[in-house]
């Protein structure tokens, strides 16, 4: 049975079979605070593809942080082949909020710029 090489992202690596839970930095505020994403990584033993999945781009859309949840519950990711990477919240200041809007520019995303 063919195995894979570590998955790595952002100085860490994540052995074949296993998972962990990773910070990604993102941004720095004004007051120093750094910012970031929790992404989890699940790297199956055997090859196969990487599928991203997110949830909370808009703060106030709940149900898929529930539904990424039971995803990262699931038996089934046990067998995994390939590699899932999962950000539960995107949007954590909205999310936090229960706001569908970014803070710093007061609109959803740049596409609602006029």
């Amino acid at each position: 049975m063919p195995t894979q090489a570590p998955f790595e992202i952002s100085g860490h690596k994540v052995a074949p079979g296993s998972r962990a839970q990773i910070d990604l930095p993102i941004s720095i505020l004004p007051d120093h605070t750094p910012v970031g994403l929790s992404l989890e990584v699940i790297h199956g033993k055997r090859p196969g593809p990487t599928m991203f999945v997110s949830a909370a781009v808009h703060g106030d859309e709940l149900i898929g942080v529930e539904i990424v949840r039971r995803l990262l519950r699931a038996p089934q990711l046990k067998s995994l082949r390939g590699t899932l990477l999962v950000i539960p919240v995107v949007n954590s200041f909205g999310f936090l909020n229960r706001s569908r809007y970014l803070p710093e520019i007061g609109r959803a995303s740049c596409r609602e710029r006029v």
